[in-house]
Order: C-alpha cells, then structure tokens, then sequence
C-alpha cells in the first residue's frame, strides 16, 4: 500500500476499533449488572438458581441505574484521556515522564540519536520530531506517537541511547518513522483514550485492593477493620470484573499492532538500505529484554518497538508483537539470530573492533532501485515512502551545513535569527528587515541573522528547506503567544519590500502550518471528493501556474488531470495569503484516498514546460506539508541537472 491507501486504512481500523470499544463496554456492562444482581440476591435471601429467573427477579431499576453509572464512569475515563492527549506526541510523553532532549544537549549518544532523527525527517519530508529519553529505563525500547506526521515526538528508553550502536539506532528511528508514515500513530493514540476508559474499573478495583489491604487486617484483627475488609473485597470484585476490560483492551491491540510492527520492520530496511540496522536492534532486544517498568507499560504495548510488558497467558492471538526471531528472520532470513550471536561473540572478543556481514535480503535489493524520474506518478509514489537516496541526500545536505548555523538551530533565539536570514533580502530591503528584527528581537539578534544569511548565501537555494527545517524543533517548544509574535514579525519581514517572492511564500506557508494554532487532535474528513470544493483547488493550481509562469496552458492541464471543466485562473493579486491559506486549509480535509489526484494535478501544472525548478519543488513539498502529505526531497530538478 502507499501513504494514502494506509492512511485510509488507518482511518477505517478507527471504525472497527470504536465496534470493538462498544463490545468490550457491553460486556463489563453485563459483568457488573449479573454480579450485582447476585450481590442483591444475597442480600435478600433470595435463591440464586435457577440464575436467569433469579436474576430476573432483581428490580430493573437496579440495573438501569448499574448501568449508567458503569456507562458514566467508563465514558468519563475515555474522555479524560483523550483530553489530556490532545496535543498529541508530547503529551504522550509527558504522560511516561520521559525527558526532552535539549537541541544543545553535550552528551555525545543524545546528540548520535538527534543527528539520526534529523536525517529521516529531511528525508522525509515532514517536520523533525520532538525527541525525548525515557531516564532510568534500562532495557531497550521505543515509539512514535501524535496524530500527524509533522506533530510526531520519537520517544526512547535510555538503555536503546546506550546499548544500540549508531546503525541500530537508525533501524529503530525508521521503524517508528513507519508507525510515523503509515498513520499508526493516529491510530494508536485513539486506542490509549479509548481503552482507558474501559480499563478504568479494573484500575479502580487495584486502588481499593491497596487502600484496604494496607492496614492492620494484615494483622488479623478483622472485627476492628471491617471497613477495609469490605474495601478490600470491593476492591477484589471491581479487579475481577475490570480484567474484563484489560482482556479486551489487549485484544484489541493485539489485533490492531501486530501485523503494523512487520511492516515497520520492512519499511526500516526500505528507507536505510541497511537489513542489519533494525536487525542487529531486534537481536538486541531479544537478548536484553524491552520491559518498560513504569506504570503506563500496559497502555504502550501496541506503540513499543518491542512488547514493554509480558504476553497475557503466552496465547498468540493475544500478543500485541510478533515473535522476536521471526520479525529478525523476516529482516534477514533463515539462521540470522545464530549469525548475529556469532558477530557479538567476536565482537566481544575483539573488544569492539567492527566487523562487517552481509546478509541477503529481497527487501534489501527492492531498497538498491535507483530513484525514479520526477513524473508525478513518482513523485506522489515517494509522498511517504522516502528511498535511501532521500536518506544520503538528507545525510549530504546536514554534512554541508555550516556549524555556526547548526548551533545557531539549537537555541530559541538562534533559530529565530536563523529564519530570519532565510528571508532577508539585498540592499535597502535588507537594511528595513533588519531594522525590524533589531526592535523586535534585539541588536544581537540582528548581527547573528546577518551572519547567518552570509553563512548559507553560498549554498544556494537547495539549502533553504533544510536549514529551515532545522530551525523548527527550538521553535516549536515556544508558547503559542511567542509563536504568534514571531509570526508577526516574519510577516512584517516578508512585507518590508512590498512584494513576495515564492522562496518568501514558502517559508510564510510552512511556518502557519508548523507554528500556527492548530485544532487539537486529529483532523476529521470533511470532503470525500475534490468536486466538493473547486474553488479551492483552482486557487492552489492558480498558484502553481504562476509561479512557474505557465499561465492559463498549465492552468488548464491542472484542471484536466482533476477531470474538472470550467475553472477560473485566479490573478496573483486575488492570490492573497488569506485565500491561499483558506483553501488548503480545506484540502486538509480531504478523504486521504482523493489527496493523491490533487497532488498529481499539481505536479501536471508545475511540470507543463517539462522542467521542473528548485523553487517550484520547493513550493510543492509546501503544499504537501499543508495537506499532512509529506513529499521528500525531490532528487532531479532541471537546476541540479544542469
């Protein structure tokens, strides 16, 4: 499947999960009302058998009134959840209390694991995720969570930072750039709001289990404590009846995570070229274990890279991973664990020397393919789906940039001086823009943003994005009232020549998308076909057809590759940020499985002069990024041809 058909999946699994939801309800529901009828019986003094007339005896109002309390509670605990989850990937790890890494962090396997992360979001084309380490977590381990590829946070445990070498670590990082990809992530943070809910009894009962069980009935003496004795034994019953919902809960991620984790596993060798990688990852946690001590493992069974708690009775219909020796025989093949043992032992006895293996893989060679021409069917086939030569280039491209710009990305102010000089201009525009920057941000500010527009000048455009891109982590910390005083300046800065050019038109669009205020969780589906909004989508292709300069002709092509008749060729002066950025708002919304058709008309609009430029590229990996349809870099442009 490519990004949009497994986008799609993901949206239609969200179904088939809220049917599972409603079962595993229905089920506690019935569980708590049978037992509280029984308890009534009891206290009654009514016979218990035959049970279905005794417990039809019980007055329904009992069980109205059971059942809408359990309703109640139940629906309480999923949209707490859910609540505190809204801001995605970051609440998610906050919620493990795992720790950010600072952008300037002085240790040298922090700094290997963000280095490694900066690689695959280049390569991907998405915003480069949050990263934090789960401290005092020995064993090796790790997810994704957020519920869109730009707002992702890339969690791990900080026996993966110590143990796994830097290839290994690049194996784990693009198998959770898969779950990233592949919409897992949405999909996983939906389950954690939903089975909170339904596990909430059970964890009720454990409450009361302690509260009545630490007191001095450990002692005997019962006629004093009958109190806690009866909280106990509440406690008991609510644990017994709520391992109904933990029974459910782990089915239903068992059967949603497994299948995803293989596919992860693939994709991790897909996008480094390098079987050994998540390979030599998965032999490690097979010899290390990937238990997860905290109190949230249960909830992160179906997100873990490797199962953070036991399998539930050893059944496999109720794992929510794959058994590790297969997943490593599937990376690379038949006898691979015995090899691998080999190589650590040698290792070993060579105190660390590296010792190289090749180990053949179908996936590895499908990885070898050369990059295809940018045709828009390759170009939205890689929408996604980056290739190792997105990796390299990524590689090539933060090898190049200058040190005093990485350094400069790290720092709230640094990154802010850091765009800045991405839009700076010549000559009396330049003078203006830094004037405005000195009043906003200080004299410092201004000094360093000119320094760092020197520094990138001879680079060249095809550095815009990726120091761009840099600069986002340190942003995207910030308050949402320090982003929006930010974004007044950019735009006052874009504005201080009274024109906009399309490098200009770029960064403005991808800093609403990255910094702006965004609704809080997932995005719904609003439009099931790109008929539903023409207006739209013409004022996005109008973009297009001027910014390459083919006018109506290309304008046209745009259309008919949409299979629309009759639409209007906006003028710039009508293509305002306000219209721009209204209509792929909307496109946003678009059902995941009509993205790729948009896409494809667009690429026909920019493609009608058969060349394609690093500033058109440019402004088609933008809207992409608006639509959440990551596009890496494009390889070929008619200037890195020439």
């Amino acid at each position: 499947m490519d990004f949009f058909e497994q986008q799609h999946r993901a949206r239609r699994n969200t179904a088939w999960i809220l049917l599972a939801f409603l079962l595993a309800v229905a089920a506690i529901v019935v569980s708590i009302n049978v037992v509280g009828g029984a308890i009534y019986l009891i206290a009654t003094e009514r016979p218990l058998l035959p049970v279905l007339p005794a417990l039809a005896a019980v007055p329904r109002s009992a069980y109205v009134v059971t059942t809408l309390v359990v309703l109640g509670v139940i629906l309480a605990g999923t949209l707490v959840r859910l609540n505190e989850l809204a801001d995605g990937g970051v609440a998610v790890a906050e919620m493990v209390g795992a720790r950010r890494i600072a952008r300037d962090t002085g240790s040298l396997e922090e700094k290997r694991l963000l280095n490694v992360v900066e690689e695959m979001a280049l390569a991907s084309g998405i915003a480069i995720p949050q990263v934090f380490v789960m401290d005092r977590e020995t064993t090796i381990n790790a997810f994704a969570a957020g519920y869109s590829p730009n707002e992702a946070a890339v969690v791990v445990t900080e026996g993966a930072l110590k143990r796994l070498d830097r290839d290994q670590i690049q194996g784990v990082v693009a198998h959770e750039f898969s779950h990233i990809l592949n919409g897992d992530m949405r999909l996983n943070i939906q389950l954690l709001g939903l089975i909170a809910g339904i596990v909430l009894i059970g964890s009720a009962g454990g409450f009361l289990m302690r509260a009545g069980g630490g007191s001095s009935i450990d002692r005997g003496d019962l006629r004093e404590n009958r109190g806690d004795v009866r909280l106990l034994a509440l406690g008991v019953l609510l644990w017994l009846i709520g391992s109904v919902g933990v029974f459910a809960g782990r089915l239903i991620k068992a059967a949603v995570s497994r299948e995803r984790e293989f596919l992860a596993d693939a994709s991790a060798v897909q996008f480094t070229r390098n079987p050994d990688g998540i390979g030599g990852a998965l032999y490690k946690i097979a010899e290390r274990g990937s238990a997860i001590v905290g109190r949230h493992a249960e909830e992160l069974s179906h997100m873990c890279v490797g199962a953070p708690v036991g399998d539930l009775l050893e059944f496999p219909w109720m794992r929510t991973h794959p058994p590790i020796d297969e997943r490593i025989e599937r990376v690379l093949g038949p006898g691979a664990k015995r090899l691998l043992r080999e190589r650590a032992e040698r290792a070993e006895a060579a105190k660390g020397s590296p010792v190289v293996e090749a180990f053949s893989s179908p996936l590895y060679a499908k990885a070898s393919a050369a990059a295809a021409a940018p045709t828009a069917a390759a170009l939205v086939g890689s929408i996604g789906n980056p290739s190792p030569g997105h990796v390299d280039r990524a590689r090539r491209l933060l090898e190049e940039v200058p040190a005093e710009v990485r350094a400069a990305a790290a720092s709230e102010a640094g990154a802010k001086a850091l765009v800045g000089a991405l839009l700076l201009g010549a000559g009396d525009a330049r003078s203006a823009q830094l004037s405005l920057i000195r009043a906003e941000e200080g004299d410092e500010s201004a000094a360093l943003c000119s320094r760092l527009a020197d520094a990138l000048a001879p680079l060249g455009a095809r550095m815009r994005l990726p120091a761009f891109t840099l600069a986002l982590p340190a942003l995207k910390v910030l308050p949402q009232e320090r982003r929006d005083r930010f974004l007044g300046l950019v735009q006052e800065l874009i504005a201080a020549d009274g024109k906009v050019s399309l490098g200009e038109f770029v960064l403005r669009t991808l800093l609403r998308r990255y910094l702006g205020s965004q609704p809080r969780g997932a995005p719904p589906v609003r439009h099931r076909d790109v008929s539903s909004i023409t207006r739209e989508a013409g004022a996005i292709l109008s973009l297009f057809a001027h910014a390459g300069g083919g006018g109506m002709a290309a304008f046209d092509k745009g259309m008919t590759e949409l299979g629309i008749r009759g639409g209007v060729l906006l003028s710039p002066s009508e293509l305002r940020f306000d219209v721009v950025e209204g209509a792929l708002d909307e496109l946003k919304l678009l059902a995941p499985l009509k993205k790729p058709a948009f896409i494809k008309a667009c690429v026909a609009v920019v493609m009608a002069d058969d060349r394609l430029t690093i500033s058109e590229g440019e402004l088609l990996r933008a809207v992409c990024a608006a639509l959440d349809s990551p596009l890496p870099p494009i390889l070929e442009t008619s200037e890195a041809a020439a």
